[in-house]
């Protein structure tokens, strides 16, 4: 990774050979560790995880720092802040998964799953708005621990709108902005930035959100991104909302962008969704069901289908493939938990 500075400098850029000066020069700095890839192909090969491998050894570490975190003792989350490095290499080493970002989700059953989802989507969706290097850093830094002020609350969240929270709860809960910020404001291994994205990422482009309800023009691009990225992972998790199905979720962002959402990240992020992911079981306009078995790149909504079931109900065997693209007057019209 490169090396930064607190104000947002890039002091060694990624991929540098480390020489006997600049390891002088870093002790100058009084910079102690740096992240280091090994030049060895096999080593290299068993140091880097696939998402997949990464998402579940982040829970673990993640789940096992944050369960023991107390406000303000913040030795280990320099620990959480490691694991979002190892997601941002991840999302790196399989480019192809920014093509479609929903394949690479867990659905989230906790704050930790969260959080995770929230930090892949985000770094993904900076590389496809093609942000440099500080600012997908940046991100992935503040999406990781964007939610820390949860651990210093005892409202229930889960599966609820705060909207629907009685106004003693949804002031506790709007809190959590403020106290996941004042209990990390201090830590200089965090940029102004990831700091900014843990205050302001319940803001709204229309200036309706909180905790100080500024507007678009008043908000960092880096806290914009990450934002959206949050809403789409707690519409479907139930984080702090009722759950949704995923197209429902795209739905509501799609009405929003412009409104609640920056329109151009919004319209990325849009453009990055798998509508229905691979595996999903879904409902065709003809009373079929299928499961979707590939995605359609410039159509996401319009996936390859296994159609197993016919309109009557009788099992298709073998089951028979549909293209949406080449069968265009043939929609999907629900999905089958």
């Amino acid at each position: 990774m490169p090396v930064i500075s607190s104000s947002d400098v890039i002091l060694i850029p990624e991929g540098t050979v480390l020489n006997n000066v600049y390891i002088q020069k870093l002790r100058e700095l009084d910079i102690d560790s740096v992240y280091i890839r090994e030049n060895d192909a096999d080593e290299k090969k068993n140091a880097v995880f696939t998402i997949d491998e990464t998402y579940e050894e982040s829970k673990k570490n993640i789940e096992r720092v944050l369960e023991k975190h107390i406000y303000k003792h913040n030795d280990d989350l320099k620990k959480v802040a490691v694991e979002a490095v190892k997601i941002m290499d991840s999302v790196l080493e399989e480019p192809e998964v920014v093509n479609g970002l929903t394949e690479i989700r867990n659905i989230s059953t906790d704050m930790y799953s969260h959080c995770i989802n929230v930090c892949s989507m985000s770094t993904i969706l900076a590389l496809r708005l093609r942000m440099s290097e500080v600012q997908v850093h940046n991100i992935a830094m503040g999406a990781i621990l964007h939610d820390i002020g949860l651990k210093y609350i005892s409202v229930p969240y889960i599966d609820v709108d705060v909207e629907e929270m009685n106004d003693k709860d949804q002031i506790e809960y709007k809190q959590h902005t403020i106290y996941g910020y004042s209990a990390i404001q201090n830590e200089e291994w965090l940029s102004d930035t990831a700091k900014d994205i843990i205050l302001r990422h319940h803001e709204q482009e229309d200036g309706n959100g909180y905790p100080f309800r500024h507007n678009g023009q008043r908000l960092r691009q880096e806290v914009k991104l990450v934002a959206v990225c949050d809403d789409f992972d707690a519409m479907i998790s139930g984080i702090g909302r009722r759950k949704m199905k995923i197209y429902e979720a795209i739905e509501y962002i799609k009405v929003n962008a412009g409104i609640i959402y920056d329109r151009a990240v919004a319209s990325k992020l849009l453009k990055t969704m798998a509508v229905y992911p691979v595996g999903t079981k879904v409902v065709t306009s003809e009373g079929e069901i299928g499961i979707v078995e590939k995605q359609n790149i410039d159509a996401p909504e319009r996936p390859v289908i296994k159609v197993i079931t016919s309109a009557v109900g009788k099992e298709y065997n073998p089951p028979v493939t549909k293209d949406l693209m080449k069968q265009l007057t043939l929609f999907i019209v629900d999905t089958v938990d």
